[in-house]
């Protein structure tokens, strides 16, 4: 049984499948747990973070099975489309926020509160879990949502939204699990200047308005409770600067990202390792210190993290440490001429030891699109990746395979038809790991 074992361990996916027809004890080892865990670590197809010990056998098999297929269909010259659900219910114009959890769970924020939907229901109209409030702001920017929750696995999610009359962030902690869909409420954060939220690795950065440039940012911690506290990005001096700035959270550093016409001034902030909810931590809000600065030589318009492969996920030579990301750049312009034109790039940051932070774009790509609105979402699991950029109005809308490893990085890409009569004026969300968007 052992050698059956390691055959069967290196072998693909759809071929595992396969051993199950030559005997009884191929077809027992093919069910083993310890036979798709190691499937699993080894692939090199886009997966959620695991394999998990709450996971069955089974969940890993159809997880495989599944990314198996969705790499075949990104990766072939045609996109097939599996399987099309529309949502009946009449929703307003405008009043309204939504995205997609897990590619499976549609949230939907209404002014008389937030519902959930599941997809893959026979009746996905019917919402599976609602929370009641009725002063939401049901606007584009507060509605957020994180996976993962605590470390606690995919089916454990933070989700956020802005309430008003006061205006506060509420902080719920939703659970998707085999004992049933639950919510409850985790805190709640007055916010009564907020224009916006970001939120990654449990942490919350409120956006606010301010009186003045002097007047420091707030960044909270989930699970303690905790307020951390650290000065606004120096460049930023009226309200309007606000708009220029970009911020990325990484599960170590929270990067202050501030555009000007032709490069992004970088600064980066170490976050605390342990926290913990004794009272002089909620009491006394500790300030956080700049660690490292610099400088990239374009306007970057939008950046999402990007996990690197476990190997190389940390150090480089003593303390320094490296970061990836994906960003959205105008960085097609000369410095006597402007041009619409934007391009993605992989960046990688270097964060030396003595305060220096440098950087280097892995891969490069023009987007054949104007300067309008272009979303950027994103799917990635140690330094495989998928992203989908759509530009407003109309329905451009591509797919960028991107892989990165220590020898380099590749990124393909190729567009994405929208099924006939349908109106794109906005992508709700999109999940990689389950082929939706």
């Amino acid at each position: 049984m052992d050698v059956l074992l390691e055959i069967v361990g290196h072998l693909s996916v759809e071929d595992i499948v396969k051993t199950r027809q030559v005997s009884r004890k191929f077809a027992f080892v093919s069910y083993q747990w310890s036979t798709w865990a190691r499937a699993y670590e080894r692939s090199k197809f886009l997966l959620p973070e695991g394999p998990l010990s709450s996971q069955s056998s089974v969940q890993l098999e159809n997880l495989l099975i599944q990314a198996a297929k969705i790499h075949r269909n990104w990766t072939s010259s045609t996109t097939t489309v599996f399987k099309q659900r529309r949502f009946i219910r009449e929703l307003p114009t405008y009043d309204f926020d939504a995205n997609v959890i897990s590619g499976r769970f549609l949230q939907l924020a209404l002014h008389d509160g937030i519902s959930w939907y599941d997809l893959d229901s026979d009746d996905m109209n019917t919402p599976i879990l609602t929370y009641p409030c009725r002063t939401v702001l049901p606007m584009s920017g507060y509605l957020n949502h994180q996976d993962n929750a605590n470390g606690e696995g995919s089916d454990s999610v933070w989700v956020t939204f802005a309430c008003q009359r006061p205006k506060r962030i509420i902080v719920l902690k939703l659970n998707f699990g085999k004992s049933g869909y639950k919510v409850k409420l985790h805190a709640e954060i007055s916010a009564g200047n907020i224009t916006s939220v970001k939120m990654a690795h449990d942490w919350i950065l409120p956006i606010r308005e301010f009186a003045s440039p002097d007047d420091p940012m707030d960044l909270y911690h989930i699970p303690s409770r905790s307020t951390f506290y650290f000065p606004m990005h120096e460049n930023v001096q009226h309200l309007s600067d606000l708009s220029t700035m970009n911020y990325a959270i990484t599960s170590r550093h929270l990067f202050l990202l501030f555009s000007l016409r032709d490069e992004t001034l970088v600064d980066v902030y170490t976050l605390p390792k342990r926290l913990d909810n004794t009272p002089s931590m909620l009491l006394h809000p500790r300030r956080l210190t700049r660690s490292h600065s610099g400088v990239y030589p374009h306007a970057i318009s939008k950046i999402q993290f990007l996990d690197r492969p476990r190997l190389s996920n940390v150090a480089l030579k003593g303390d320094d440490i490296r970061v990836s990301f994906l960003a959205l750049v105008y960085a097609n312009h000369s410095r006597t001429s402007w041009t619409s034109k934007i391009a993605l790039h992989v960046i990688e940051a270097h964060l030396n030891r003595t305060g220096l932070l440098s950087f280097i774009t892995q891969s490069g790509r023009t987007l054949n699109v104007g300067m309008t609105n272009t979303m950027l979402a994103l799917s990635t699991r140690s330094g495989r990746c998928l992203a989908v950029t759509h530009s407003m109005p109309g329905s451009v809308l591509l797919a960028h395979t991107i892989t990165l490893e220590d020898s380099g990085c590749t990124m393909n890409v190729k567009a994405i038809s929208l099924p006939k009569g349908f109106q794109s004026r906005d992508v709700l969300a999109f999940d990689g790991f389950r082929d939706c968007a």
